[in-house]
């Protein structure tokens, strides 16, 4: 997997691509429909209200945020909002593999970005786990400490250095 960073005086963004041994139908599966979805990340489901698609949220105790689906063309891109921010998936097939490109962007106001960019870092390194064994990697696999604060570190350069890299080690893949 790689990671790139980048801000705004408003935003910070992040970017992760992976390459999974899987096809776009095979993964779309996996991040389209909620019983895919489940699979990887539990408290996800999709809703259909009228022409409104959704992706909620189970916060616990019958609470839910709701968030809107603003794409959904099975099988190359999904795109819905975040709380305040928006996360954009797409698939693109190269014949050998095909390629996760992922895309998050929160407001500075969300207030734990360094913490939501790690969570997805994990997500997106599961989606390619479940997606070519047909397993979910265990959360216990992860350091999520370690890599939350290598997200700080590089959200925490100063604005106009452009896009930071980071390497995947120790996220799983």
């Amino acid at each position: 997997m790689e990671i790139f960073y980048d801000k705004d005086e408003n935003n910070a963004y992040q970017t992760i691509r992976a390459e999974i041994d899987a096809t776009p139908e095979a993964i779309f599966s996996y991040i389209g429909t909620t019983e895919g979805i489940r699979q990887w990340f539990p408290q996800l489901s999709f809703r259909q209200d009228g022409n409104r698609h959704q992706l909620l949220f189970d916060l616990g105790d019958d609470k839910y945020e709701e968030m809107d689906v603003l794409i959904h063309e099975a099988p190359e891109h999904l795109r819905f909002t975040w709380d305040t921010g928006e996360v954009d998936m797409q698939l693109k097939s190269t014949g050998y593999y095909t390629e996760l490109i992922f895309e998050e962007k929160l407001p500075y106001e969300f207030g734990t970005v360094a913490q939501d960019f790690t969570g997805w870092q994990f997500q997106v390194g599961n989606i390619k786990h479940i997606a070519e064994t047909g397993e979910p990697r265990p959360s216990e696999d992860h350091d999520f400490k370690a890599a939350e604060d290598k997200v700080a570190e590089a959200l925490e350069k100063e604005e106009g250095e452009g896009e930071k890299k980071q390497d995947s080690d120790g996220l799983p893949e």
